[in-house]
């Protein structure tokens, strides 16, 4: 059974990729009124987005089946009326869920924070159709607003994707999609406060900058997090003190103590140009 529902999931890999693009794209503009796969409600009453998610509490024990189906959900967050469905039915917390359960594992962790990269962004102008299809696919299941969720989740978010930066400090892949979550999180600046007091954020952004400096997009979105969160601190006296004092209370992480134990996680890739 497991291994039928990550084929499933597989498919969709393949199925919600938008014409013409390819795995891993990063949402823009021009899709705003790209049609989904999920747009018509399924046989069984329940939305497809739904089913899927209700997979992911099923077997969130099983590593195999979390990388895929967070990889499914990179390219459903394409569409920005999916997006809505899946954050408002609880993808924001499956990816979680997939952290929270394989801490160890590159490829869970990689492809949760590939996801949460897109799902972090609130989805805005969406067509009057596409407004209708997530009136119907999320229907009476959750009346959160997307924002609410995001809201809800940005704390535990911002956290995990810290540990993972730690566990994974050798993996410019991970930390590449990593500085993109905080990236796009630091964007609303109602969560900067949250950003800067997470343990360890703000001095692995700076890690992060000083060793891979040949990583564009990383480099990009790091200094762009920190540039937010600076001119926050410099409009807030009070949040500054708070910054200041946490600092001093954290201990002193050496991020590069364990490189002689740690290994480079090999991340499937295969399907990311194709």
């Amino acid at each position: 059974v497991v291994e039928l529902h990550t084929a499933a999931f597989h498919t969709l890999v393949l199925l919600a990729r938008p014409l013409g693009g390819k795995e891993g794209m990063l949402f823009n503009s021009a899709m705003v009124n790209a049609s989904g796969i999920f747009n018509v409600g399924s046989n069984t009453g329940k939305s497809g987005i739904a089913i899927m998610l209700d997979s992911m509490k099923r077997f969130v024990d099983d590593e195999d089946l979390m990388a895929m189906s967070c990889w499914s959900m990179v390219n459903i967050a394409l569409i920005p009326s999916q997006k809505v469905v899946l954050v408002r039915l609880g993808g924001i917390s499956a990816a979680v869920h997939a952290m929270l359960h394989h801490p160890k594992n590159a490829e869970v962790q990689f492809r949760a924070l590939f996801a949460l990269i897109n799902l972090v962004i609130p989805s805005e102008n969406l067509a009057e159709n596409s407004v209708e299809a997530v009136a119907i696919q999320v229907g009476s299941i959750n009346q959160d607003t997307e924002i609410e969720m995001l809201d809800d989740s940005t704390a535990q978010v911002t956290n995990l994707v810290i540990v993972a930066m730690k566990n994974f400090c050798l993996s410019e892949p991970i930390l590449n999609r990593a500085c993109l979550v905080l990236h796009n999180l630091s964007l609303n600046e109602a969560y900067h406060r949250v950003l800067l007091l997470t343990p360890n954020l703000y001095q692995m952004l700076e890690w992060c900058i000083g060793n891979y400096r040949t990583d564009e997009v990383l480099q990009r979105s790091a200094r762009g997090t920190l540039t937010r969160l600076q001119m926050t601190l410099s409009g807030d006296p009070t949040l500054r003190a708070q910054f200041t004092s946490a600092l001093r209370e954290q201990k002193q992480y050496k991020i590069g103590e364990n490189f002689s134990s740690q290994e480079v996680p090999q991340l499937d890739v295969s399907m990311m140009n194709t």
